[in-house]
């Protein structure tokens, strides 16, 4: 490491300052000393081994504890995209610029949370970012995982209808306005271009619907004031099988609200509307290592178990036991 790379010493002694503050849990004063090391330009990046501290780059870095919600801000756009990115900004480039070509007669905002990468992606974001007044980039440091940071991205948009949608979808057509008028429709609580069933709880396969279960993250839109009343497990590190807890929590929100709003005592419902995309390879699926895939999948789809297994009016195809059934041909 060269001189000019190396932080100086004060910088080093507030970081120290700062896990002697950590260590006896006054949180309020480590968080003061690590916005403090990020004024004089150094990031620090907690790890197993202790902290380490990095050049803060040319952007706006914040922490994700410091952002308050916006949910009780009126609408500014009609619909907000969020797209949670954990590197490969190549395909957060082409779904941006597909949005821009075919979902340009629609008031919209793109919200790109920058997980934690730094680096070279979070450049790239911000050059997204500069291209399109419509995209914001909230660069989140440290990282929180997916569920979290979906989560606080939900909090700080301001459309009225909030999608979330994976860089690896690519729009063909408008696929924005079938999502709206989809939610528009009495009793809808949760829909997207994928769904998925169960007849068990136990596994869920895919479904054209329109009724489903499920909406998959992939490209999942609720309504911004119901979404105020969800929060998405900041446990869900991985994103698998976090759309099923959040789907679920929607629609079981027909408890909370008026006979009118839930179109009586119904679950509010899960709807999958055709729309035009085309999805590419998913690399946070495909380029995970396929244990830590599996483990942290199996983490979050127990927490959903634990959480709605005995919600079997939730399933749309009726519940035939707590068994898993043999794939079908066509899912084999």
């Amino acid at each position: 490491m060269s001189e000019s790379s190396r932080p100086p010493r004060h910088v080093v002694d507030l970081v120290a300052e700062r896990q002697s503050a950590r260590e006896t849990r006054d949180f309020d004063r480590a968080d003061a000393l690590r916005e403090q090391v990020l004024a004089a330009g150094w990031l620090i990046r907690d790890t197993p081994a202790g902290p380490e501290l990095v050049p803060a780059p040319a952007w706006e870095v914040v922490d994700p504890s410091s952002l308050s919600p916006c949910w009780d801000e009126p609408d500014r756009h009609l619909v907000s995209v969020i797209t949670h990115v954990i590197g490969w900004p190549g395909d957060v480039a082409r779904a941006v610029a597909a949005l821009a070509t075919h979902c340009g007669s629609v008031d919209y905002e793109a919200l790109l949370l920058d997980d934690g990468t730094g680096g070279q992606p979070g450049a790239a974001l911000e050059e997204l970012a500069k291209a399109d007044p419509r995209v914001r980039a909230l660069h989140l440091d440290p990282a929180v995982g997916f569920g979290a940071a979906m989560d606080l991205g939900m909090s700080q948009a301001t459309g009225g209808v909030l999608v979330w949608l994976d860089p690896h979808v690519e729009a063909t057509g408008d696929l924005l306005s079938p999502l709206v008028d989809a939610l528009a429709e009495p009793g809808v609580g949760v829909a997207g271009g994928w769904g998925v069933v169960s007849h068990s709880m136990l596994d869920f396969e895919a479904d054209v619907g329109p009724d489903v279960d499920a909406i998959e993250g992939y490209l999942l839109a609720v309504r911004r004031a119901l979404a105020a009343r969800v929060r998405l497990d900041p446990r869900h590190r991985y994103y698998r099988n976090a759309d099923l807890d959040y789907s679920f929590a929607v629609r079981d929100l027909a408890s909370t609200l008026g006979a009118g709003a839930a179109g009586g005592a119904e679950p509010l419902r899960a709807v999958r509307v055709p729309v035009p995309a085309r999805r590419h390879r998913h690399r946070a699926y495909h380029e995970t290592d396929p244990v830590e895939r599996e483990r942290a999948s199996k983490r979050n789809y127990d927490r959903f178990l634990r959480r709605w297994k005995t919600r079997t009016d939730l399933l749309t195809k009726g519940f035939t036991g707590y068994h898993r059934h043999p794939p079908s041909s066509d899912q084999a």
